[in-house]
């Protein structure tokens, strides 16, 4: 008989599988931080801080 006791867990367990929702929404993230940035540079570069 099986306990009732026992609770239920929070998540499925997953498999070792190579992208799963939480590692492709953090690669998303870090690409769209990093076009960001580039943009950001691009369109005032470092020159721009130099002091006259």
């Amino acid at each position: 008989m099986p306990s009732t006791l026992s609770k239920p867990l929070a998540e499925p367990e997953e498999g070792p599988a190579r992208f799963n929702k939480r590692r492709l929404i953090r690669v998303i993230a870090i690409l769209t931080i990093g076009i960001v940035v580039v943009l950001a540079v691009w369109q005032e570069p470092l020159y721009a801080l130099r002091v006259r």
